[in-house]
């Protein structure tokens, strides 16, 4: 009997370990094991809940009544039920494992298990808090044949494994910074022997991806054509995607440069060498990172500054902070600066602009463009892209073949329908103030249907983060039936924008996901209805609205 008692302990015990090491690298992965973006994410009431949760809390507590009875020399005395204050604390232990394992099964269950992606950094963290953790417990077993000790050993380090994983991480910057060093190297010695090949840097608040993506697809029309996939933006993501997909044949290469923070962008830039760059938009998203406006400009204007003497700047002067930097290119010895806006003059500008559910219809220069993309906002993304194609040599009429055919990458404003009275409008890799006010204009456009909208809200936007929700409530206002709001973090200024728009027609849900599908349900049954899902969160609603695996 006791053996099976044995056994379930170090289960519940090494469980507890493995539970925890999957729990906290999941966290860090999703803000890219950086400190600057984690700071930011503790400072909101939902990432304090995730990271200082109550096993965490209890952990600690623990930890420091075990620390206060070695201190007091108390140790062994007997406490309470004939048990030692180890011995106490051991089973407390234990009881704390068994309802963690039951919470991640439960989780498990709900298909919100957080564990981190299999990347190499990624389970090499995991391995080693697990190998860690486990070092001690098993030299007392295996070595100093103390068994008895095993056990409180093993309980131990299932306390003190959360603290183990950030050191984990905390070391592996250096390891980081040494084998990232070794990957640059190699990735500018590939791309300075690649003659001919013509670089077009990308940047901006957002639209950068987008931007990417069709001018890729128009331009693979007449060259041979590699881009950074998805949202690959930083300096070791480009650099891995030159050594692995660049080839001699390739005549074009469309690199997306993302930045948190001053300088990021010019090591991108440093390595890849545009001739090319497109600044698509410039606002104060992650402003709780840069600091300020101007601290963005400034960064996103490197792109522009490492442009040769014979290099082409574009810039999106329908946007005002974009605009700002056209006129600081001015003073840079380039050889063009061509302007492009959905909104107002410029180089390359569109007019006669429609918008409905089925797409986006517009003239450029007496060029009638026609496509499915849904949002109009995305027709700046368009011109910037033709901006591009026209300087490359190819003509508004043949990329208007093009245009026709352009699809926007998954989840973003993607519009399904998994029944004939139920309309989706996938937004949830969308994350920035401007989009999600795109976004429901685009909602807007079905006037035939209940509208409804799911916001967890946005994260990293520093001071100006009250101002933006609140803009984005009082549109919600004017355009949605209904909304349900999944994260208590900007409750405040969401409510009040809402009371002053005297509308109601609102719910905060804390994160349960299931109960919002509940809700989500009910009323769409009610009768015909189009659903906007905007930011990361939502996942689970849309697999189970969609019937997806």
């Amino acid at each position: 009997m006791q053996k099976i008692i044995d056994i379930l302990a170090i289960i519940l015990l090494l469980g507890a370990i493995i539970n925890a090491s999957f729990y906290y690298t999941y966290f860090w992965q999703l803000k890219e094991y950086r400190f600057d973006r984690m700071k930011d994410f503790l400072s909101t009431p939902s990432g304090k809940a995730r990271m200082f949760n109550i096993f965490l809390l209890v952990k600690l507590l623990l930890l420091a009544f075990l620390l206060l009875g070695l201190l007091l020399g108390t140790v062994r005395q007997t406490l309470v039920f004939g048990l030692s204050w180890q011995e106490l604390v051991y089973n407390i232990v234990l009881l704390l494992s068994l309802v963690e394992i039951g919470n991640a099964f439960w989780r498990m269950l709900q298909h919100h298990l957080y564990r981190p992606e299999k990347t190499v950094k990624g389970v090499l963290i995991v391995f080693l808090t697990i190998l860690i953790c486990l070092a001690w417990p098993i030299y007392l077993l295996m070595i100093a044949s103390l068994t008895g000790y095993f056990f409180l050993a093993l309980a131990w380090m299932s306390l003190l494994a959360p603290l183990i994983n950030v050191l984990i991480i905390a070391l592996f910057y250096p390891l980081t910074l040494f084998s990232k060093a070794l990957v640059l190297s190699r990735a500018r010695r590939k791309i300075a022997q690649a003659q001919g090949l013509r670089i077009i840097g990308i940047t901006g608040s957002y639209g950068k991806s987008t931007t990417k993506e069709f001018l890729a697809h128009i331009l693979e029309k007449k060259f041979r054509v590699l881009k950074t996939p998805g949202n690959t933006n930083t300096e070791i993501g480009v650099a891995q995607i030159i050594l692995r997909h660049l080839k001699p044949e390739h005549e074009v290469f469309i690199v997306e440069a993302g930045a948190y923070k001053k300088g990021e962008i010019k090591k991108i830039c440093r390595m890849v060498a545009p001739r090319m760059a497109v600044i698509t938009a410039v606002k104060d998203s992650h402003l709780a990172l840069f600091g300020s406006l101007e601290q963005i400009k400034q960064t996103k204007f490197e792109l522009i500054e490492s442009l040769p003497s014979f290099g082409t700047a574009f810039f999106n002067t329908g946007n005002e902070g974009a605009h700002d930097l056209s006129k600081r290119a001015k003073t840079l010895e380039l050889a063009k600066i061509i302007t492009y806006s959905a909104v107002g003059e410029a180089d390359l500008q569109a007019t006669d602009m429609q918008e409905s559910s089925d797409g986006l219809q517009f003239k450029v220069k007496g060029v009638h463009f026609s496509t499915a993309v849904p949002g109009r906002h995305n027709v700046s993304n368009i011109l910037g892209a033709l901006a591009v194609g026209l300087e490359l040599g190819m003509t508004l009429q043949e990329m208007a073949e093009e245009v026709k055919t352009l699809k926007l990458r998954e989840h973003t404003l993607s519009v399904l329908h998994p029944s004939g009275d139920l309309t989706i409008i996938d937004d949830t890799y969308n994350a920035n103030p401007d989009g999600v006010m795109a976004a429901l204009d685009y909602l807007n456009t079905y006037r035939d249907k209940q509208k409804i909208m799911v916001f967890p809200g946005m994260q990293e936007l520093g001071a100006k983060s009250a101002a933006e929700h609140r803009r984005i409530a009082k549109r919600i206002a004017e355009v949605c039936d209904y909304a349900y709001f999944t994260s208590l973090d900007f409750a405040r200024p969401l409510k009040e924008a809402l009371r002053e728009k005297n509308f109601s027609d609102y719910l905060f849900i804390n994160q349960d996901q299931k109960k919002l599908l509940r809700l989500l349900r009910d009323r769409l049954a009610s009768r015909p209805g189009a659903l906007l899902l905007i930011s990361r969160g939502s996942e689970q609603v849309l697999k189970k609205l969609t019937n997806a695996p």
